[in-house]
Parts: C-alpha cells; structure tokens; sequence
C-alpha cells in the first residue's frame, strides 16, 4: 500500500490546515530532491515528476514537481491543483507549449504532452483513482473536471 493510501494519510490529507501547511512546504524540497535524483527521490516517495514547462504568457521557463502515474513507457499528470477551483499554471502552460522538460525515475529529456479526453479520459482516470484515490476526492471538491495529460518521453 502507497503512503498516500493509507487511513493516516487519507485523514490528514482532509484537513485544510495540512493542506495548506503541505502546499508550502512539499513542493520546494520535492524540487529539489527530483533535481538531485534525476527524478528518483521526493518527499512522499510516490510517483512523481520534476516538470520544467515554457509559460503561457511569460515565455520564461517554470519548473514545478507534480504527482503522476506511470502508464506503460509514458505517465500521466493530473491538473488537480491541490483540488482548488481553477487549473494549475503548468496545465495552461502544456496547453499552450505542449513540449516540456521532464525528470522521471531517471529519464531526463523532453517529452510531449497530450490532454485526454472522451473515452480515453475515462478510461485513465479509472486507473488513476486506483493508484491514487485523492484525486477522486479533489474531483469531488471542486465543479471543474481535473485535467489529465499524458506524457510520452521523445528519447
């Protein structure tokens, strides 16, 4: 069992306080960390991706660490944003600059963003509740859908 899946966890992870206290503090030592590792160590020790995307507006590089889902030789991101009511900045991003940088258990490189949708979607989204049931609390939380990409590594 996932250290996100465990009733402990799951309890915590429903309080706004730790959430709040999580958003300030995972997201620079995961950085971090992924950046050390090549994509093999963070904080929770779960699947997750250093993702370096092109902004939207901006031009200028940003770079965020994000949960995700391998998905055979690919993986998966969702846009849950902590389960708040708008799209995280790196999903319009993607959107708009569909060629990230990525780190991702030892793959560095670039990779090419696609955003599921239809079946496709419903399909990866069943999937991805199974390895990680907080994002169907986050979907329950908010009135958007969570927005899914699937990264395909082009190396």
């Amino acid at each position: 069992m996932g250290l996100l899946q465990t009733n402990l966890v799951e309890r915590a992870l429903s309080q706004p306080s730790v959430i709040k206290w999580l958003k300030r503090i995972v997201p620079p030592l995961d950085l971090f960390l992924l950046r050390i590792s090549r994509g093999w160590l963070n904080t929770a020790m779960q699947s997750v991706a250093l993702l370096e995307t092109t902004g939207a507006k901006s031009g200028q590089q940003r770079e965020i660490a994000t949960l995700c889902m391998p998905h055979a030789a690919d993986f998966v991101l969702v846009g849950s944003n902590w389960g708040q009511d708008r799209d995280p900045a790196w999903a319009h991003n993607l959107r708009a600059n569909p060629k990230p940088r990525v780190s991702f258990r030892g793959y560095v490189g670039e990779a090419y963003a696609r955003e599921l949708d239809g079946e496709e979607r419903a399909l990866v989204w069943q999937k991805l509740v199974k390895f990680n049931p907080q994002y169907a609390r986050y979907q329950q939380g908010t009135q958007r859908q969570l927005p899914l990409f699937l990264l395909s590594r082009t190396q």
